[in-house]
């Protein structure tokens, strides 16, 4: 019994957690991310009869990690990316991209910040934006459009960049 409840959950845990880890770095940071990722994943292992009956599990866990980085006033702020550019969820090099970048991405809406890092960074589908976020696919649009059109606007960039 005990056997095929780890199971279940490491089964689980292989598809939230970097899910869940790169949403939360784009939200809060590498650091604060990380940590909200962690903690939140230990809640769902402590919690995983509550957390196996949901609907949507993984964006349940969000707002759990969310809450958990939110609560975590004693870390200084820190952008979605680390500050050498890399990605925080995967460390691999840094790309080429503009070095304002990192500083007009943090100046964004947190659901804008998140889903454009979810969409344009990861490579993720808004259909998993919205789940992970418990929005619509057209919200998530929406905040990805926003995104872009204010980060055009800081980097002063036309909108065929």
């Amino acid at each position: 019994m005990m056997e095929d409840v780890e199971e279940d959950f490491t089964s689980f845990f292989e598809v939230a957690e970097p899910r869940l880890r790169h949403a939360l770095c784009g939200a809060f940071g590498a650091d604060r991310g990380r940590d909200a990722a962690a903690d939140a994943l230990a809640w769902a292992w402590q919690h995983w009869e509550q957390l196996e009956a949901m609907a949507n599990p993984i964006g349940y866990l969000y707002r759990v990690g969310q809450s958990q980085a939110l609560r975590d006033a004693k870390r200084p702020d820190v952008s979605p990316l680390t500050a050498d550019g890399t990605d925080p969820g995967h460390g691999e090099e840094p790309g080429d991209f503009e070095p304002r970048l990192l500083h007009c991405l943090a100046a964004l809406p947190e659901r804008q910040r998140v889903a454009v890092w979810l969409v344009h960074g990861l490579g993720f589908r808004h259909r998993d934006v919205a789940e992970l976020l418990e929005c619509s696919t057209p919200t998530v649009a929406t905040h990805v459009r926003r995104a872009l059109a204010g980060l055009r606007q800081r980097l002063e960039v036309g909108s065929g960049v």
